[in-house]
């Protein structure tokens, strides 16, 4: 997969349905306007001289908190975005969507709230198990699972009854066999861009955070594609 390829189509799609994309994706939007926000008041914070396990620990349980919290209050919701923008590409665009800035939370209920929860859970405990033998193996892990919350949401949509939540994170494992170096690369791509959010106090967030987000959809779609070829399915 040509990584370039995926970023240019992603781009063009957003520059030609840019209000579409943001209305869609205004909850993602939001959260990380809101969580760089906080970020800088912590910075404005009087800072530990010296580095204590107390602290370190602290430093710690507020990161698992953090994650948790994301599971939570915004896990469905990016679900939500990640497959309209699925259905959206596979459809050319060809939509009606009358409450479009609704549609993020379409997943939004008991059941799949909880699923995805535990979703993210397990990817996050895989990954900080990995983490605590290597940073390396850790982030190698990470890139392994990234498309469990895809899958998931394709089942959730075809009417697959979900039996097992860790079975998505083996699914993606099988998918990402042989990818996670263009998923690297994909990443790392974004490292400017995350950047000028951080410069811009947020304000970039606006294109940036709908354009990540229709890459990752994009790399999602070919990754099936190549599966369904090697797999000799038309």
């Amino acid at each position: 997969m040509g990584i370039t390829t995926l970023k240019k189509d992603a781009w063009q799609k957003l520059k030609n349905n840019w209000r579409f994309f943001v209305v869609l994706a205004w909850p993602l939007i939001a959260w990380q306007i809101f969580t760089l926000l906080l970020s800088y008041g912590d910075g404005f914070q009087e800072g530990v001289t010296l580095v204590k396990p107390s602290s370190i620990l602290f430093a710690l349980s507020r990161t698992l908190w953090a994650g948790l919290i994301e599971a939570i209050v915004i896990g469905a919701v990016s679900l939500g975005v990640m497959w309209t923008m699925v259905e959206w590409s596979r459809n050319n665009g060809k939509m009606e969507l009358k409450q479009v800035g609704l549609v993020s939370f379409r997943f939004f209920n008991r059941e799949t709230v909880v699923d995805t929860v535990v979703l993210m859970a397990i990817r996050f405990l895989y990954t900080l198990l990995w983490s605590c033998l290597f940073v390396i193996p850790g982030i190698i892990k990470n890139f392994a699972y990234s498309q469990a919350e895809f899958i998931y949401a394709e089942d959730v949509k075809r009417g697959v009854a979900i039996e097992s939540i860790n079975e998505y994170i083996s699914r993606s494992r099988v998918m990402m066999d042989g990818h996670k170096w263009e998923y690297f690369v994909l990443q790392i791509s974004f490292i400017p861009w995350w950047i000028l959010v951080a410069l811009t106090s947020g304000l970039a967030t606006i294109w940036v955070v709908p354009y990540y987000e229709l890459a990752t959809t994009n790399f999602y779609l070919a990754l099936k594609k190549a599966q369904a070829d090697d797999l000799g399915v038309n």
